[in-house]
């Protein structure tokens, strides 16, 4: 935590912030390591606070020992904590506060205000070896899911009924939580890239699209498997492989130095070259850590560039309207030669 709070404090020296007001979850659990639903940390140049109230107050004082916990209650807040404090003025994460939220602190604590935004989030597009661990946990136990429900998917199941089972085999491997709501769809289905799980049930033919992963110490996984159940038209295997060669050569192009864009583009214009460019219109990937969709972005707008310990996705796809839609997800780590990829599932074309 001592390296992650002075990149911060770094950040805020460079950008002349004196405090910081930490509302984001996910930032706050980065700069602790403490879980709780009533949190709110103030940064300042030589003090960091941890304000929450009576029922997290004993864990905070032993998971965040680099914080002074302050106990909030009927008398002591955020509001009157900061007057105390006598802050003139205070960084504060705009898109993360509601307009309420902005309204009572300026009402109640009479400072300037300045932006925060972004500060620990570029702090944590580069992950250490803690998070490291952590997210190759939790692919683990998503790859063992895929392996397991290889065995497990039959014609005559609902999408639901497989989902339930895909998220509770996660849970019992350890998981803490789902990092999403699991994506299983079949059939005409699959061209929906977010489809959600109905009572249709699995059919021979059928496509099926498992997009899933699930959280380990606070951090994701995320993988996208696409598999035949028992025979597919040729069609569908040629835009099968289409898709798999664009991934391929996604994770073959990535590497430290690259742009976002030009990840981005290694697989697109594979797609694009075999005359499907049309029905690839999401981008090729993104970070991912304490939440599922984090910097960087890649796409083909995207200015951002690879750096070493980054965690992205690369999840090229192909979606036939009414017909059925194949993507497939990869989760790994940016190195400078090139990926460690987390993911170890077969990505061949299976059928089951």
């Amino acid at each position: 935590m001592q390296s992650r709070l002075k990149r911060v404090k770094n950040s805020m020296k460079a950008k002349g912030i004196s405090a910081f007001l930490v509302s984001k979850p996910e930032n706050q659990i980065y700069l602790t390591g403490f879980h709780s639903s009533n949190c709110q940390l103030v940064l300042t140049e030589d003090t960091n606070y941890l304000l929450t109230d009576f029922r997290y107050i004993e864990a905070a004082g032993a998971l965040a020992p680099l914080y002074h916990v302050v106990l909030t209650d009927a008398n002591v807040t955020l509001y009157t904590f900061l007057k105390d404090i006598a802050i003139e003025e205070l960084a504060i994460e705009e898109n993360i506060l509601s307009h309420g939220e902005y309204k009572r602190l300026e009402e109640n604590v009479g400072c300037r205000f300045l932006s925060g935004d972004g500060i620990v989030e570029t702090a944590r597009i580069i992950k250490d070896d803690t998070e490291l661990q952590a997210i190759k946990k939790a692919q683990q136990i998503a790859d063992r899911g895929f392996s397991y429900m290889l065995n497990y998917l039959k014609p005559g199941l609902t999408e639901l009924e497989a989902a339930f089972e895909l998220e509770m085999f996660l849970r019992k491997e350890g998981a803490q939580a789902l990092s999403f709501d699991t994506i299983l769809v079949s059939g005409v289905r699959t061209s929906l890239p977010h489809g959600v799980p109905s009572e249709k049930k699995l059919e021979k033919g059928d496509f099926i699209t498992m997009d899933f992963g699930c959280i380990v110490d606070g951090y994701c996984s995320d993988m996208t498997r696409t598999v035949a159940l028992g025979k597919v038209s040729q069609e569908q295997k040629e835009v099968y492989n289409i898709v798999l060669e664009a991934q391929k050569n996604g994770c073959d192009a990535i590497r430290q130095g690259l742009s976002c864009r030009d990840a981005d583009k290694a697989c697109r214009d594979i797609i694009t070259d075999a005359g499907y460019g049309e029905f690839f219109g999401h981008g090729t990937g993104h970070g991912v850590g304490l939440e599922i969709h984090e910097a960087p972005t890649l796409n083909a707008r995207s200015d951002e560039v690879l750096e070493e310990n980054m965690i992205v996705t690369i999840e090229p796809g192909i979606y036939l309207p009414k017909q059925f839609g194949v993507r497939i997800e990869d989760l790994a780590i940016v190195t400078a030669s090139g990926i460690i990829n987390l993911v170890k599932s077969d990505k061949e074309l299976i059928v089951v």
